[in-house]
């Protein structure tokens, strides 16, 4: 009998009966079709947190998390005619908000979270087929439902579990980690080591302020910018003293010193990062005007600037050590950011001329040899203030010519005449012929062999040196040398991966001023933009780390569903970030016109194009996830087909594709040969081009062999009009790249320039060219953007023709769909503002389930 008492009291009470206004209302007419619809996406997004219905049915309690940091509280009670809601997000109002509505649309579609290790057990089964768990609530009466559409990990859950993450891997490569640790400075206020790095033996002094091992220093750069307040270096030293115990404690002082504390969404400001700490943990009494309880340097009153408010809490610090008799400590650090903000501050004071003095805008504008346009004006105004600054202009729109006006406007308010511009080496010599043509300066290009560029890095004392990114690598020390006064990255997306070697190098560059200039700061993956940001301002994102599960909403099993917190993102660029769209200045743009020729695929082609397509099928019908040598089978079969979309002997070269191109260089081109519907149309089409107008055309495909195939077909015509085309492509050194550019620019008879990819960034061919051929569908939209961005930009004077050629009934037909998933994240941060992103089942899946997705319909189409 005791036993059934105890079931029973922990049977959960019988569920109530729920007041149907609560359930049935209209969202749409009771808050409006917007805010209804931010809801029901907040509750898509599992943001309601937890979800509390009272004993009798008539008020549902909630919290909902927002832009903030801290989750709303919501509460909607039954009420005639229509239910009542009352929301933190806006403590006056009695209207629904988009947190109310997501309340609701969580009670009427809940289920079952995601299993999380570590939380309460999930009591109670699916009632009536509405997928609904019911529990006891444990601290308030009531009943909790948990659910809100699929639930995931809230963004503290994410955090907090990337957060363990790295601090476990820090911990574990401590305790592999080999080499001395050494007690130093024995009289300091604090303990102090130094501890030799196992990559470089570079050394780093740890200290432990006021015996607190809780409130560490180190001075390597992970410490300086993870934000965990820990390091590899600092867990080395915590184990050595679990080994080897102290018996000296530290000597009686105060000490002022820095400990990067976490900024969730702001950008950290420097001087806030200055601690002090006393030998007993406490700081002495009288100090609370300038530092909080924590030993953190109080916010700046509105009538003092930070610098000074700095330094007038140091001194009051250092008065109050002496009258305790205390030693006073100030660490070298503290030291080095109160120099930097002290130059930043006379740097920006300079650079505030740029707008306080109509003058400077005047000398600068007299310098110049063409007319900028008014948004152009503006972003050489946004970039001459900033000093350090992000143009993310899309492509066309004159980022270079903007830059250049910019460090004229830099020389002139803070006199840095020096500027060091890093491109792709294909555009190195139209840098020099875009500094000439837009203030009339030689800009000096570094090329050669070893001898030759030091001496240009040796004589360089004024104006432009150009560099690509090749050369940062290979004479970094050399470059850093010169310590340029501005650094200018063209085409930045060379360093969206911040692990390679180039992006490494890239980032010691350092200089008071840096422009980052590309138009597609976005592709794939936020840590892209991130990598991209370090280079400007390494902390103004956050660590690398936290920057994904912040805004990433992800499945039980890693993929992501939606991202969320985009307006913070974007607040946190606001000072320094600066993008427009082609369709903003479109009145200052010629027309763009696309069209796309189907075509078809011969016997031969496709025979091949089915085995590779039945390989790939066999990979991604297994049940098993793909080992890494699978994967690499399944991208090379990938490959195989999209080159038979385009030609079989692009497929064959080395066997019937080569030998056809040698074969037909001396007499006509027998086109079937190729077994390539696609270039044979390809032909008549450009023979149709030559015959209606004299523009010039800019072929572009994947494949330097597909170019070499095109030109083929295309000689007959050429020749029959006394006319030439030219592949350029990567292989070219830097000065036969210029050399074809200008004559392409040029020459009257040099009509058609096929081009791989590296003629489609950065190149301005709008002068010279209005048509531009795409042989088949880039995987990725900003590449097929780039390419079609090198004549459709400002200073093209005709309208633009774009033509697509695809594959019908094949991959290739699919790739477009693909790929625009890609632009979801791109347009919701950079276009459209959203400030939450939910990406459709396609965007979501992986790589291999949008492969098997495609070859399905490949198949059905086939």
């Amino acid at each position: 009998m005791a036993r059934k008492m105890s079931r029973a009291r922990r049977r959960p009470p019988a569920k109530p009966v729920v007041e149907p206004s609560l359930i049935d209302v209209d969202l749409a007419s009771w808050a409006g079709e917007r805010v209804a619809r931010g809801g029901r996406r907040d509750a898509l997004l599992g943001r309601v947190e937890a979800l509390r219905l009272s004993l009798d049915g008539r008020a549902m309690e909630a919290r909902v998390r927002g832009s903030r940091p801290l989750p709303y509280h919501v509460v909607v009670r039954a009420a005639e005619p229509r239910p009542a809601a009352r929301c933190s997000c806006s403590p006056e109002s009695s209207a629904p908000c988009r947190h109310a509505v997501a309340v609701i649309e969580a009670f009427r579609f809940p289920s079952p979270p995601a299993a999380r290790g570590g939380g309460p057990r999930r009591r109670g089964r699916a009632r009536g087929g509405a997928g609904r768990v019911i529990r006891q609530a444990p601290a308030a009466p009531g009943f909790v439902i948990i659910g809100g559409g699929e639930s995931f990990a809230t963004r503290d859950e994410r955090i907090a579990l990337a957060r363990r993450q790295e601090l476990t891997a820090r911990r574990e490569r401590a305790r592999r980690a080999r080499g001395p640790v050494c007690r130093i400075d024995p009289g300091a206020v604090g303990r102090r080591f130094e501890v030799e790095s196992a990559r470089g033996g570079a050394r780093h002094v740890v200290t432990l302020r006021a015996g607190d091992e809780g409130r560490p220093h180190c001075t390597c750069r992970d410490f300086a910018e993870n934000e965990l307040q820990t390091c590899l270096h600092v867990e080395r030293v915590r184990g050595w003293l679990g080994r080897n115990p102290q018996a000296s404690d530290p000597a009686a002082g105060l000490a002022a010193w820095c400990q990067p504390r976490a900024w969730l969404e702001a950008v950290p400001e420097p001087l806030r990062e200055i601690r002090i700490d006393g030998t007993a943990g406490a700081a002495p009494a009288g100090l609370e005007r300038y530092f909080d309880g924590d030993g953190w340097l109080q916010p700046a009153p509105a009538t003092r600037g930070p610098l000074s408010w700095a330094l007038r809490a140091l001194a009051a610090a250092r008065r109050a050590a002496r009258r305790q008799g205390w030693a006073w400590e100030i660490d070298p650090e503290v030291g080095e950011r109160l120099r930097g903000a002290k130059h930043e501050r006379r740097l920006s004071s300079q650079r505030a001329a740029f707008d306080t003095s109509p003058r400077v805008w005047h000398d600068v504008a007299e310098r110049l040899k063409l007319r900028l346009h008014p948004y152009q004006r503006e972003g050489v105004r946004f970039l001459a203030r900033a000093g350090r600054a992000f143009l993310a202009d899309d492509m066309g729109l004159g980022k270079s010519a903007q830059a250049i006006a910019a460090a004229l406007a830099l020389r002139r308010t803070t006199g840095g005449a020096r500027a060091l511009v890093v491109c792709p080496a294909s555009l190195k010599h139209q840098w020099s012929q875009e500094i000439d043509k837009t203030c009339g300066e030689q800009g000096v290009v570094v090329e050669g062999p070893p001898a030759r560029r030091e001496a240009a890095y040796g004589a360089w004392c004024e104006g432009f040196l150009i560099v690509n990114y090749e050369l940062v690598l290979r004479d970094l020390e050399r470059i850093v040398a010169t310590a340029p006064d501005l650094v200018i990255l063209d085409e930045a997306q060379r360093i969206k991966n911040w692990d390679t070697q180039t992006a490494r190098a890239v980032k010691r560059l350092r200089a008071p001023h840096a422009f980052v200039l590309t138009g597609t700061p976005l592709e794939n993956r936020l840590t892209e933009l991130h990598s991209l940001v370090e280079f400007l301002h390494p902390r103004a994102l956050g660590p690398r780390w936290r920057l994904f599960p912040f805004h990433a909403v992800v499945e039980a099993h890693g993929r992501v569903i939606a991202y969320e917190g985009l307006d913070v993102l974007r607040r946190r660029l606001a000072d320094f970030f600066l993008r427009r769209e082609r369709r903003e200045v479109l009145d200052e743009l010629p027309p763009r016109t696309d069209n796309t020729f189907w075509t078809g695929m011969t016997a031969l082609q496709r025979r091949p194009y089915r085995r590779h397509a039945a390989l790939a099928t066999a990979l991604l019908s297994r049940k098993d996830a793909l080992r890494p040598a699978e994967i690499r089978t399944l991208y090379r079969a990938l490959t195989s087909m999209r080159m038979l979309c385009n030609a079989h002997a692009l497929y064959a070269w080395e066997g019937s594709g080569r030998t056809l191109a040698h074969a037909a260089a001396d007499g006509p081109a027998d086109l079937r040969a190729l077994h390539s519907p696609k270039l044979e149309e390809f032909a008549h089409v450009l023979d149709d081009l030559l015959d209606q107008s004299a523009e010039k055309i800019v072929v572009f495909s994947q494949w330097e062999r597909m170019l070499r195939l095109a030109r083929l077909v295309a000689r007959d015509a050429l020749g029959r009009r006394d006319l030439r085309g030219e592949i350029f492509h990567g292989g070219l050194d830097t000065r036969a790249r210029g050399r074809m550019i200008d004559a392409f620019r040029s020459d009257p008879e040099f009509r058609v320039l096929f081009s791989t990819d590296a003629g489609s960034l950065g190149l301005n061919l709008q002068e010279a060219a209005s048509i531009v051929v795409n042989l088949e569908v880039p995987w990725n939209p900003s590449v097929l953007e780039q390419r079609v961005g090198r004549v459709h930009r400002m200073g093209q004077r005709r309208s633009v023709q774009v033509l697509h050629f695809v594959t019908r009934g094949a991959i290739e037909e699919r790739v477009r769909q693909v790929v625009e998933d890609k632009r979801a994240l791109f347009d919701g941060l950079l276009v459209d503002e959203a400030d939450s992103v939910v990406l459709s089942a396609a965007a979501r899946s992986t790589f291999v389930a949008r492969v098997r997705r495609l070859l399905r319909q490949d198949g059905a189409n086939s």
